[in-house]
């Protein structure tokens, strides 16, 4: 009962499979020269589709985090979820955007109990907050199902380039599987029906554990250091580091003013930030950041 409470806070579950060891990928074969054209354009873009071939090769999967990635869940879900739990269960209580913001760094039950002390949720209990979780996760999922939870800009063209090359693409997230997969939804028919889903229900520990995205890396049969994470915040990115994977910091609204230097690339989203396919493979080619 008492691991559970942090549910309350961002919706997360927690289980894991294995401790198993990396899956080595089949090593990448060798180029195939370019074929000789006629023409200096014709060469030129035979080299570039060469290198661009190359380079998708190399990657292995783009792996996404769900909240705070595919949409800006947290402030425009999830926070909004539990106060109309709240309200929903008699309560005389609102978290505040800040307050919110404030829950999703604690993972310690006593740090939470004491937080809702100092706020003056002196109603709050163990039991209680279970209860209001519970709530929250379905509520939730109807604001999702209604619209109500925007995707974030950039996520629906990368994985369309993706796609497109035959790249696999997983959201690895610490949530309930139902919940990840009604967000995953909103990319459309048949980008969902792309997209692997590996949950919190799917593993033991959740994140900063690398759990969640050693499991997608052993799925899929590729090598770590050939996989892109793309995560939201701190605690995204050291689950990715400690898989030894490459990880893209796309800032959310909690976020925003945070500092991530073991990251790979920062930006505050991937469309402004223009990271496409092509980037992407780069950096997994070249196995540094885009930044560097």
């Amino acid at each position: 009962m008492w691991a559970a409470i942090p549910l309350l806070l961002c919706g997360s579950s927690s289980a894991y499979i294995l401790g198993t060891p990396p899956v080595s990928s089949l090593c990448l074969g060798a180029r195939r020269p370019a074929l000789a054209l006629s023409t200096r354009s014709g060469a030129r873009r035979a080299a570039t589709t060469s290198s661009a071939l190359s380079l998708h090769a190399k990657l292995g999967a783009l792996l996404f985090a769900c909240d705070g990635v595919l949409a800006d869940t947290e402030t425009d879900g999830h926070r909004i979820a539990l106060n109309m739990a709240l309200k929903q269960a008699g309560l005389s209580m609102e978290c505040s955007v800040e307050q919110y913001g404030e829950l999703l760094q604690m993972r310690d039950v006593q740090r939470i109990e004491q937080y809702w002390k100092s706020i003056g949720w002196k109603d709050m209990t163990t039991e209680l907050a279970l209860k209001v979780y519970q709530s929250k996760s379905k509520i939730f999922r109807e604001l999702v199902k209604d619209g109500k939870v925007p995707l974030r800009k950039g996520v629906v063209s990368l994985i369309d380039e993706a796609m497109a090359a035959s790249i696999p693409v997983a959201v690895c997230s610490s949530n309930t599987k139902e919940t990840v997969n009604e967000i995953v939804k909103l990319l459309g028919s048949k980008r969902a029906e792309y997209v692997t889903v590996f949950s919190g229900e799917d593993v033991k520990r959740r994140k900063p554990a690398p759990d969640v995205y050693q499991l997608a890396q052993i799925k899929f049969g590729v090598n770590p250091e050939d996989c892109v994470v793309f995560e939201d915040n701190g605690v995204g990115l050291q689950s990715a580091k400690a898989a030894r994977m490459l990880c893209v910091i796309s800032k959310s609204k909690y976020t925003a003013a945070d500092d991530f230097p073991e990251a790979d690339a920062v930006v505050d989203d991937l469309e402004s930030g223009e990271i496409n396919l092509e980037r992407v493979a780069g950096m997994a080619f070249n196995m540094q950041g885009l930044n560097a």
